[in-house]
């Protein structure tokens, strides 16, 4: 099932997505033909090249018909990139101008076509001066500079001003997921908006990207089984979203976290956490096999801290991964409903006291969704009954007064001990009639609204969950344990290892 070290056999065009990052200034799109990318394990293809002709477009005072995002026919065609007015750069079709005020909404839409076998994920990069709203085969997939969680009209105005050339510069990279696609004809759609009726400008641009696997179904580490493929799972299919660890960073030729899907931490971004250890990018890498890994080390001195809550002194570093800020205002990959799964190792033998792997969820409110955490120890006494397990635990808020919090561990239920000895898989299923735990692929726990009403709160569970991956340390005596500078025998080889991490979209 797992991948074999991937060599790059192609060389990547100016066009190829793994370059590009949400948060950092990017390459615009590049004129292309169809780009094929070849590794011992994924074939890359273009789905909609960038810069590719056969785009129709309507650019009217009026809207187009209710059924634009989905239908196949064509309206006036063109070459992308589009623009309308100064200051647009190179283009491929130039707008019309309307007869009077001009028109705050554009619209494009371009069909492709797909064979039976769908791909293991797509990418979607796109720019638009002023907002834009894209949607594949009528499903929304992404929007940018337009407000969020609003039907937006023929005259919705877009939330900001970019112009051409930082839109170009700062492209919008989101997953889309491999449910919106369908054997057959397929239709990518976008809503340029404008951000006042007077703008002197126009301009857009998409590129679709499509990864297929070549698995073979050999045995996944540790596991001397292999595994379907595509991951299906009873009842939900194959993923929608998946990250194998796959990416190759194409300025180094190594693999790497794919800056497309995580936002790797650092000190600046997170600051300085209450654990024990300090948050470095550094200490998350892949390696050749594609396994990730979040490591946890020693300092050779301290790092003093002089306010806040957490030890005085911090003698780790350690990785965190998150989908936050990956674009202004979201997250790479969110939802409300769902299913997570997660196959990994974590570092909770003897001689790790003070360790905390943990896969979780976050929303914008308060409640927090804990789908693994498992604690490391030392050879000494027994320090909770939560060693050699891992848990499952729900929390209305993590900080402050209110918090009520519930957990299921998972060797009370039937879950693998010791979890520190191999690779096992710990996945959450959660939609509005039930959430369930489920471990190597047996549920170990269920729960209702009317059990746990908690969890259905919209107080708390209201909004979309984005995913993140860190390995704690720290941060107290009394809680899991805080490492010892003088007896470093105890917190050692602290190596939070991840073969892969996929979700599944609830659709009722």
């Amino acid at each position: 099932m797992k991948k074999s070290h991937r060599h790059l056999i192609a060389s990547l065009t100016t066009l190829a997505l793994a370059a590009t990052s949400i948060v950092a200034a990017a390459p615009a799109l590049a004129a292309s033909e169809t780009t094929v990318v070849s590794t011992e394990a994924t074939r890359t293809t273009d789905l909609v090249p960038a810069s590719s002709a056969g785009w129709s477009y309507w650019r009217s005072s009026t809207a187009p018909a209710p059924t634009w995002r989905t239908d196949s026919a064509a309206w006036q065609t063109g070459t992308a990139p589009f623009g309308w007015g100064r200051d647009t750069g190179a283009v491929g079709t130039v707008l019309p101008t309307v007869s009077g005020s001009q028109p705050l909404s554009t619209y494009f839409k371009k069909t492709f076509s797909l064979d039976s076998q769908l791909p293991e994920s797509v990418r979607l990069t796109t720019w638009a001066d002023d907002g834009v709203v894209l949607y594949l085969n009528g499903r929304e997939i992404a929007r940018a500079n337009v407000a969020s969680s609003t039907e937006i009209s023929h005259n919705s105005y877009a939330t900001a001003a970019p112009n051409s050339l930082n839109a170009r510069q700062r492209p919008v990279v989101v997953d889309v997921p491999v449910s919106a696609l369908r054997a057959g004809t397929n239709v990518l759609a976008a809503q340029v908006v404008s951000n006042w009726r007077a703008t002197p400008n126009i301009s857009f641009d998409a590129n679709l990207v499509a990864t297929y696997g070549q698995d073979d179904g050999a045995a996944a580490p540790g596991t001397g089984a292999g595994t379907p493929g595509d991951g299906s799972v009873a009842g939900w299919g194959a993923p929608d979203w998946r990250d194998e660890f796959s990416y190759v960073d194409p300025t180094t030729g190594k693999p790497a976290v794919d800056p497309g899907k995580w936002n790797v931490r650092d000190r600046s971004t997170l600051g300085l956490l209450p654990d024990a250890a300090v948050v470095d990018k550094n200490q998350v890498t892949v390696d050749s096999n594609g396994i990730m890994h979040i490591r946890a080390d020693w300092l050779d001195q301290p790092v003093i801290r002089t306010s806040g809550a957490g030890p005085a002194q911090i003698w780790h570093r350690t990785g965190y991964l998150d989908q936050r800020s990956l674009r202004s205002g979201d997250v790479s990959r969110s939802q409300q409903y769902g299913r997570w799964e997660i196959r990994a190792k974590v570092p909770t033998g003897p001689n790790t006291l003070g360790a905390l792997a943990a896969f979780w969820l976050r929303n914008s409110q308060s409640g927090e969704i804990d789908i693994m955490e498992a604690w490391g120890y030392d050879d000494g006494p027994l320090r909770d009954q939560k060693i050699d397990s891992a848990t499952t635990t729900v929390h209305t808020q993590t900080s402050g007064a209110g918090n009520e919090k519930f957990f299921w561990t998972h060797s009370e239920h039937g879950g693998p001990v010791p979890v520190w000895a191999d690779f096992h898989t710990f996945a959450f299923e959660l939609t509005p009639t039930y959430a369930a735990i489920i471990v190597d692929g047996k549920e170990l726990a269920r729960t209702t609204p009317a059990k746990n009403p908690t969890l259905w709160n919209k107080d708390y569970f209201g909004s979309p969950l984005h995913m993140r991956l860190n390995l704690h340390v720290g941060p107290s005596a009394l809680y899991w344990g805080l490492p010892d500078p003088n007896n470093r025998a105890a917190t050692q080889n602290l190596d939070f290892q991840v073969d892969y991490v996929r979700t599944w979209s609830y659709d009722g």
